[in-house]
């Protein structure tokens, strides 16, 4: 009975000083240091070993002594992390969730668009069948979203992109993954594809060997250079 009488009485101390200065309290007793950390999440691409090791730094500090911000900054460095969400799971545990971006297409040198059109950088690329958008500087929103359109265009066609590239100029170029290239220039660029993806489907998909290039600037039909032309 006295036990648990002090015990109760040591708690309601502790509950004090806590309201009054948590963070003193934190870094002072210590069931309240970091002797756990735990980074979960579904990773493909960001490092969790790496992450951990980052964050095995804080152990032995108090668990409520870290700035909230700070605890997100470490996690969301690596460029493959969208976001870090902070869990402090009471008495010593300090468990991280990570959300990793999703890679929908490479940009230019090494550079990666993600699903939210965000560039990303990371260190190494991945070894992954995306289509190449390039272009001039913060022209990747325009592009990406130019993919987009050319993508549900082509849907229902054998026609995949390997590369979309968008001149300094303005004009469009575009590559696919049997190995034709389509010049589209800077104007009605969708009409020109569609005009190429009939010329393509009624006299062209037999003889892809054959082809060099195909310029479609034209304003009723489609240029062919043949490999024999060169």
């Amino acid at each position: 009975m006295r036990t648990a009488a002090l015990l109760g009485a040591i708690l309601l101390i502790l509950f004090a000083l806590f309201q009054d200065n948590p963070d003193q309290v934190a870094s002072d007793v210590p069931m309240f240091d970091i002797r756990k950390v735990e980074v979960v999440g579904d990773l493909t691409y960001a490092d969790r070993a790496a992450l951990q090791r980052s964050y095995n730094q804080l152990l032995g500090r108090g668990l409520f002594n870290e700035p909230m911000a700070a605890l997100k900054y470490i996690g969301e460095q690596p460029a493959w992390v969208e976001s870090a969400k902070i869990r402090r799971v009471w008495p010593h545990t300090l468990r991280i969730e990570v959300h990793e971006h999703k890679p929908v297409a490479f940009w230019n040198n090494g550079k990666v668009i993600t699903a939210d059109g965000k560039i990303i950088a990371p260190a190494t690329r991945p070894n992954l069948p995306l289509t190449r958008l390039s272009g001039p500087a913060d022209t990747e929103a325009a592009v990406l979203d130019q993919f987009t359109l050319i993508s549900q265009l082509l849907s229902t066609t054998s026609l995949r992109v390997a590369g979309l590239e968008l001149e300094d100029r303005g004009a469009w170029n575009i590559s696919f993954a049997n190995g034709v290239s389509v010049k589209l220039g800077r104007d009605a660029v969708l009409e020109r594809l569609q005009r190429f993806v009939a010329v393509y489907k009624s006299d062209l998909s037999g003889r892809i060997d054959r082809i060099a290039s195909v310029d479609a600037r034209y304003p009723h039909g489609v240029a062919v250079k043949w490999k024999a032309e060169q």
